[in-house]
């Protein structure tokens, strides 16, 4: 083989580097640090330290280069889910002090309490799956995995799962595409979305089929049932040892966290 071929092979084996410390963090490093912290918040119970996290995650999520990402799903979750969970708390929790009260809604001191915790743990704990999710490549998530003992097929599985979701949405944008270029309109208000999307879900369930079959014979073609040890292409980089300590710090901290709790509980 010719020098500049060897070359080519030689750097294609190479480490990834994004040039980012949140980006080049090995999957399982972050996932322990972000379910940690997402634990923390359960822990203390505390609407000002789980609010905090969130605002931290954004952070995050922009030094990562994310941002646009990150914010655009994350803010659905806040409006809907924190927001309406925040209502709904906040509207009929008894307390021993009513501040307003109309028909079956009594707002108490007790209620908007509850309220702003159940919201505050919902923000911090999507806000630290969505980090994740943002900030890490599947297929090193599944080869981390696979390199801790878990089978190559059910990496696949999870793999494929990830992969379908982007092709399906990449296919269903396809499909409204071309149903717009028809004349069918796509767009307007919620009701009006609905009854656009119904009818592309059978060629997007049949279009997933085919493709799913499509996969499965081209795995086959490269020997992904056959018997012995598996390789990759790809390699991560060595963790180094200031990631390792960062991960046993936030261990021992989250450890502290919880025998202070358990220590107060039994208190």
């Amino acid at each position: 083989m010719k020098k500049l071929e060897w070359q080519f092979a030689y750097d294609y084996l190479k480490p990834k580097h994004k040039n980012n410390f949140i980006l080049d963090m090995n999957p399982l490093s972050k996932a322990n640090i972000l379910f940690v912290t997402a634990a923390s918040a359960f822990v203390i119970f505390n609407y000002y330290y789980a609010f905090a996290l969130s605002l931290v995650y954004i952070l995050l999520a922009a030094a990562a280069r994310k941002f646009k990402g990150f914010i655009s799903i994350y803010w659905k979750i806040v409006v809907f889910f924190a927001s309406l969970l925040f209502l709904v708390r906040a509207a009929f929790t008894s307390g021993t002090k009513i501040l307003f009260q109309f028909g079956g809604i009594h707002v108490t001191n007790e209620g908007i309490a509850l309220g702003l915790i159940s919201a505050a743990l919902v923000m911090e704990f999507s806000g630290a799956f969505i980090l994740f999710m943002k900030t890490t490549d599947m297929s090193d998530l599944v080869y981390m995995l696979e390199k801790h003992g878990m089978s190559h097929i059910f990496s696949y599985i999870i793999l494929s799962a990830f992969q379908m979701i982007n092709d399906l949405g990449k296919s269903a944008i396809t499909i409204m595409d071309s149903q717009k270029c028809r004349g069918i309109e796509t767009e307007g208000n919620f009701l009006q979305r609905a009854k656009a999307f119904i009818p592309i879900l059978g060629p997007l369930v049949l279009s997933a089929i085919a493709g799913a079959e499509e996969k499965s014979i081209a795995m086959d073609a490269r020997a992904f049932s056959a018997p012995g040890r598996h390789t990759s292409l790809v390699t991560l980089r060595r963790i180094p040892l200031s990631e390792h300590l960062l991960v046993i710090l936030f261990d021992l901290a989250f450890i502290i966290i919880l025998a202070w709790r358990i220590t107060t509980w039994i208190k």
